[in-house]
């Protein structure tokens, strides 16, 4: 999953690399059989919906219970899918009600072979432990596990639907045992592994695990509450048969690489890797790390006298950014023109054709056009049709820039309020709603100052709904700290002397979104990890050179083996019936392709096609895209861009004199 999304931004980088745009795609595709479709074994039902094998043994030995199950599928298709009924469920996805009714029935048929298994499993531990019940207090056991009842009983059996105190103790007498249970498979998991080999956890510390890997909890005690685990042993058992599901067996315990670094000494990283040193340590005094010096200059390429240096002080001059990362007690510090250097080398082709299509100009000026159609299908009414429009022109130079827009989404008040999701809204929030789906907005940065300023027109008639009128325009500002973590690496990829390349634009990339989530320690291989999935399309070993362009061509059985999957193996995984993409990149600055994916239709899901095609250069270019979901509705999109030089200087401030709030004083509203 992880390299499919880094894959998923791949594709999105790509398309971010030229000013892009779109062209017909054939929809023919070749079939697939049952037997490609599913990776189970099925059965075929006279409706035709390929019913898993096993629920149909089950529906053929219970025959009055699968009597019992298709009464009043109605209902079921109501609560379970949002249909009113069975009829409406079948025309709206294009197959017959005796289809959807298998459908229905066999999710229905799941749900009652799970409680006859439990029900087993009940029976089977409370034949193995006669009297584990003995003394058993139900009010306490749902205080255990379920503390966050403020009016424990009454509010469990409401919610829960249990009539009367026998209801509400049986119920609390299975989730009981099902929580034995569960500690139970545990345990047993746990030794299947210390079977295989008796070494698994060797040097295994549970404390020091929790602390690496829920650090976001002050203690263990209310991660214990959250995992309803009663006492350190339930504690131990959880956490040792994580470590060894999610660690251990896929050859990286607690879910981390090791990265090196000595336990319970302060760590230090320079560019992915852990300094070691023969003699003195580093050590933290008053907020401020000291490392060896001579240990950090040779890893900073810097001559540093004396024996110790500060580490923030001396990273910082050196060009670094520092983290410190609590998980592994470790200081983190990363040369971003040292990691893109290193990405760089392995795309030296799409970078020198990124360097020849780089607008040259001080300042310049771009438009874009957004039109979309969305179609919804309907054989009994017709079908409805949802136009929508955006425009946007947007100043860059020196300053920093501006960016204006219009869009009419107004057509989407109409989908809504046919959908019947407006009827109890109230006159207030449909004003709301028709403030939002039409109007403008404006966009200011100013590059030097670090600063940003937002408005839209929708703004002041928002916060008079919400109690707080404005009159007239409304700005919001935004500075300070969460404005330079906005504009980190902004100004370089900006600088037109110097254009960005593939390793500036995956490091920032990767530094505003993923690294968010993952530890400091990461940053450096995670980023190589990402370039190294861009490399599978942009990289100087993926493309093949054709006259005086570069080109790609990837279909369904390359995607396969990009992932490391066969062809058949990638269709179970993905869904995809068909996959094709092609995109050149010419030396005059041209950026051409088309993109195909095609979902199978296996009923329950119906196909699903999107396609795409571009055709750009310097000056611009129009990107073309349907999204087609079958028997049901189709979006297209058109986008057309234009650039070119301008004198015009961006506004990068709020107006002077205007209603301007500062974001960082929202706090609390």
């Amino acid at each position: 999953m992880k390299k499919l999304l880094s894959i998923l931004l791949t594709l999105a980088l790509t398309l971010s690399l030229s000013a892009p745009a779109l062209a017909v795609v054939p929809e023919e595709t070749p079939g697939i059989s049952i037997d490609e479709v599913f990776s189970t074994d099925v059965v075929l039902r006279d409706s035709g919906y390929p019913m898993d094998a096993d629920v149909a043994d089950w529906l053929e030995a219970h025959p009055e219970e699968a009597a019992a199950l298709a009464d009043n599928l109605d209902q079921w298709a109501e609560t379970s899918w949002g249909h009113g009924s069975v009829a409406e469920m079948a025309e709206v996805w294009g197959e017959s009600e005796a289809y959807i009714r298998d459908l229905l029935l066999e999710e229905r048929a799941r749900e009652a072979m799970a409680q006859e298994a439990q029900k087993a499993a009940q029976a089977a531990y409370a034949a193995a432990h006669p009297g584990y019940l003995d003394g058993f207090d139900p009010d306490a056991w749902l205080r255990a596990a379920y503390p966050d009842y403020k009016d424990p009983e009454a509010a469990f059996m409401a919610d829960y639907g249990l009539t009367d105190r026998a209801a509400f103790e049986d119920y609390m007498k299975d989730d009981y045992t099902h929580h034995l249970i569960w500690m139970e498979e545990l345990r047993a998991d746990i030794d299947a592994v210390l079977a295989e080999d008796p070494a698994a956890l060797e040097g295994f510390d549970v404390d020091a695990y929790f602390a690496q890997e829920y650090f976001y909890y002050e203690s263990q005690e209310p991660f214990m509450a959250d995992y309803t685990l009663l006492d350190r042993a339930e504690f131990e058992t959880y956490l040792t048969w994580e470590y060894l599901t999610y660690g251990y067996l896929t050859g990286e315990p607690g879910g981390e690489e090791p990265l090196g670094g000595v336990p319970g000494e302060l760590g230090i990283m320079v560019n992915g890797a852990y300094l070691t040193f023969e003699g003195d340590k580093p050590y933290a005094e008053d907020g401020v790390t000291y490392v060896p010096a001579a240990a950090l200059g040779e890893a900073l390429g810097l001559s540093l006298a004396g024996d110790y240096a500060p580490l923030r002080e001396t990273a910082a001059a050196a060009g670094c950014d520092v983290w410190w990362d609590p998980a592994y007690h470790t200081a983190v510090v990363l040369d971003p023109d040292a990691l893109a250097e290193t990405i760089d080398g392995g795309f030296t082709a799409i970078n020198g054709l990124m360097a020849k299509s780089a607008p040259a100009w001080e300042r310049w000026k771009s438009t874009e056009d957004w039109k979309a159609t969305l179609t919804l299908f309907d054989t009994l009414n017709g079908d409805k049709t949802y136009p929508m429009t955006l425009t946007q022109e947007s100043l860059y130079g020196p300053e920093g820039g501006q960016t204006t827009g219009e869009y009419d989404l107004s057509a989407l008040m109409t989908l809504l309020e046919r959908l019947g999701l407006t009827e109890d809204a109230g006159a207030e929030v449909e004003q709301a709603a028709a403030a939002l789906l039409s109007g403008n907005y404006e966009l200011r940065w100013d590059l030097e100052t670090g600063t940003m300023a937002v408005t839209a027109s929708a703004l002041p008639e928002l916060l008079s709904l919400a109690g707080l009128p404005v009159s007239g325009e409304l700005w919001f500002t935004l500075g300070g700290e969460t404005a330079a973590e906005l504009y980190a690496g902004l100004e370089d990829l900006m600088d037109p002397s110097e254009p960005p390349t593939v390793g500036t634009l995956v490091w920032y990339l990767y530094e505003n979104s993923t690294a968010v989530y993952t530890d400091p320690v990461c940053y450096w291989s995670e980023t190589l990890d990402l370039a190294g999935t861009i490399a599978l399309f942009l990289g100087d070993d993926a493309l093949v050179r054709e006259g005086k362009t570069w080109v790609l061509r990837l279909g369904m059985e390359d995607l396969a083996a990009l992932l490391g999957y066969s062809e058949e193996d990638a269709y179970a995984y993905l869904g995809l019936q068909d996959f094709a993409l092609e995109y050149v990149f010419g030396d005059d600055g041209s950026f051409t392709g088309s993109l195909l994916c095609l979902s199978a239709d296996e009923g329950w899901s119906p196909a699903m096609r999107v396609a795409a095609s571009w055709d750009s250069d310097r000056t611009g270019g129009t990107v073309e895209a349907e999204f087609h979901i079958k028997n049901q509705m189709k979006l297209l999109l058109t986008v057309t861009t234009a650039t070119e030089e301008t004198d015009r200087r961006p506004e990068t401030q709020a107006p002077e004199g205007a209603a301007a709030l500062a974001l960082e004083d929202l706090t609390g509203w």
